[in-house]
């Protein structure tokens, strides 16, 4: 592909900060004219629909300070003249406005994530923080003196759609690590380039990058007023907080960044890390857990022996153990929750197995129905029903992917917008060469997710539309979050940007698996992240370490190792505290947060 006309100007574009005030703007008279139309907008807020947010009783509860507005943002930031895109915004209003210290925006992640819940469900659950504690009085102040502000990010949600589609079907594929058959490449390198054809036919693709959403963010800052931003970002939103912060240091406010990307890296650098981040938190974590109740699984009593039987089963019931509806032990493992669950996803698989392998002539859902439901999968009867809701959607999955089932090749604005970011963002190896080798090596290594990287639409791309920033001499500070175990943004990553990035200071949860921290619900993590926005103190350290909490059902947390530098001492101040004051409506809207933090974070 051509390179994109949005690299012309960008070295002067790079330095606009849209600042509050006008400023004289050495480019082309045409885009001093159409920037100062965006500049000089003012926003209109106006109470957002009711039925944006599906929790009965929190948009009354949270009344006339929930508010949105649609922003005008150009179409392309590099040619302002050319169009006009628009840009979402929802945002809870400080409770105590003389008190205001500005807005904390808020991504949770994607690339394609829409964040614009995020301010109203953070404006409401944290007013029920329990004040009686450290941790729980923080966030509470928080709602108190910030505008929180979700918005959908250009492409997804409210903001102008991105669009992938075409009539052409997609190829059947198998499991694509046990599956390296020279059909089955094939299958996925046909998929990867209809993607990439149907994304580039879209006019509007070209500018869905890091770049343009940044400059949006930082027009929205700009025209709400405030001389820097606060952000909070999530996965993917580590890559756009770095980004924005190396492009705009001087309006760069109190920046938490939490599940980090390496966000030093480019784009196929940084997916090349997660086959390990998920194999290691499937093996040692999951596996692991189920190993220390046998008693209840009965799967194994090492994670070695819970392992063995998981990988007895059909390559293509494993495969359809990844996303199946209803489940998906690669989605599971992003929180404590999901991971707990993942020994009942191998007992129903198990038991499909079984039931199949004993009834060779089923081979429809709807012949497999009555067999399943009669099946005895556990002896713990909790634990047996659990088993029998998964089973039946597991083999539907398993029967399309033995049927090879195709559909045309269309992806929702989510997919369509990450995969325009991450092929527009930063360079990647054209071709299929690399692609079809790195595959052959993940899946041996990583045999969970491996395989699945030969299938990158940007192999097929041509040049990104954009670049990289720069780190600047004057790199504000940064505060990161991390989880050691992440699988989605593993820490091996997460540690080269620490290093890569001048004055980011890290939190990092000893022995915690989950995707994505704060609020974490210990003071450890909680209060030093609440003071940093409240009072803008950075943790004393450059490098801190607070202690995880354990699994569900589990009192004590069992390590898995170190893959941190070693003569640190752990700063254990509380073990996980109640933060708040549970109602229905409370206990609804974190487990939504989490349904969209999980959602949208980066994917393999």
């Amino acid at each position: 592909m051509k390179k994109s006309s949005t690299l012309t100007g960008l070295g002067v574009l790079t330095a606009l900060s849209l600042s509050a005030c006008n400023q004289d703007l050495t480019v082309p008279q045409a885009n001093a004219n159409a920037l100062k139309t965006f500049q000089e907008q003012t926003l209109t807020w106006a109470a957002c629909d009711p039925t944006l947010l599906p929790i009965p009783g929190v948009a009354e509860e949270l009344g006339a300070r929930m508010e949105c507005a649609d922003v005008n943002v150009p179409l392309d930031w590099n040619a302002p003249a050319r169009g006009t895109a628009s840009f979402a915004l929802l945002r809870v209003k400080a409770a105590q406005p003389a008190a205001r210290k500005g807005a904390i925006f808020f991504n949770p992640g994607g690339p394609g994530g829409d964040g614009l819940l995020f301010g109203a469900l953070y404006g409401y659950v944290w007013n029920y923080a329990d004040r009686d504690t450290k941790a729980g009085a923080g966030l509470y102040q928080l709602a108190q003196e910030y505008d929180l502000v979700g918005f959908s990010p250009r492409g997804v949600g409210q903001s102008s759609p991105a669009t992938c589609a075409t009539n052409e079907l997609s190829s059947a594929v198998h499991n694509p690590s046990a599956d390296r058959s020279q059909a089955n490449i094939d299958a996925m390198l046909r998929n990867a380039r209809l993607i990439a054809k149907a994304c580039q036919k879209s006019p509007f693709t070209p500018y869905v990058n890091t770049d343009q959403t940044a400059r949006d963010l930082n027009l929205a800052r700009a025209l709400m007023g405030d001389a820097k931003l606060n952000y909070v970002g999530y996965s993917y939103g580590t890559w756009l907080g770095s980004w924005y912060a190396k492009l705009f240091p001087a309006q760069t406010g109190r920046m938490l960044l939490d599940g980090n990307t390496a966000f030093h890296l480019n784009f196929h650098d940084l997916f090349g890390l997660q086959p390990l981040g998920f194999e290691r938190a499937f093996r040692e974590t999951a596996l692991a857990y189920a190993a220390r109740h046998d008693d209840v699984y009965g799967l194994g009593a090492t994670k070695e022996a819970v392992y063995a039987g998981y990988d007895a089963l059909p390559a293509d019931l494993k495969y359809a153990l990844q996303g199946y509806a209803g489940g998906s032990i690669v989605g599971a493992l992003y929180s404590p929750e999901g991971i707990t669950g993942i020994p009942v996803q191998l007992i129903a698989a198990k038991g499909v197995d079984d039931v199949l392998k004993a009834n060779p002539g089923v081979t429809t859902t709807q012949a497999a129905a009555p067999l399943l439901a009669a099946h005895t999968y556990a002896a713990h009867p909790g634990v047996d029903a659990a088993a029998k809701e998964h089973a039946l959607p597991l083999a539907d999955a398993y029967f399309s992917l033995l049927r090879e089932d195709v559909v045309p090749m269309q992806l929702d604005p989510m997919s369509a917008v990450f995969t325009s970011v991450v092929c527009n963002d930063t360079p990647a190896p054209q071709g299929t060469e690399y692609w079809v080798k790195d595959g052959n090596e993940q899946a041996v290594k990583y045999p969970l997710i491996g395989g699945s990287v030969t299938q990158n639409p940007c192999a097929f791309w041509g040049a990104p539309t954009t670049q990289k920033p720069a780190t600047p001499a004057g790199m504000p500070p940064l505060l990161m979050v991390q989880n050691e175990y992440d699988p989605a943004t593993v820490t091996e990553g997460a540690f080269g940007a620490l290093k890569a990035t001048p004055n980011a200071r890290m939190v990092l949860v000893d022995d915690e698996t989950r995707h994505g921290t704060f609020p974490y619900g210990t003071e450890c993590v909680d209060v030093q992240v609440s003071e940093y926005f409240l009072k803008g103190t950075l943790p004393a350290q450059d490098f801190t370490v607070c202690p995880a909490v354990p699994l569900p059902g589990e009192t004590e947390v069992y390590p898995i190792g170190k893959t941190y530098a070693t003569g640190l001492t752990p700063q254990g101040l509380t073990a996980r505290v109640s933060a708040f004051r549970t109602t229905r409506a409370t206990t609804q809207a974190q487990a939504l947060i989490r349904k969209i933090l999980e959602r949208n974070a980066i994917k393999p």
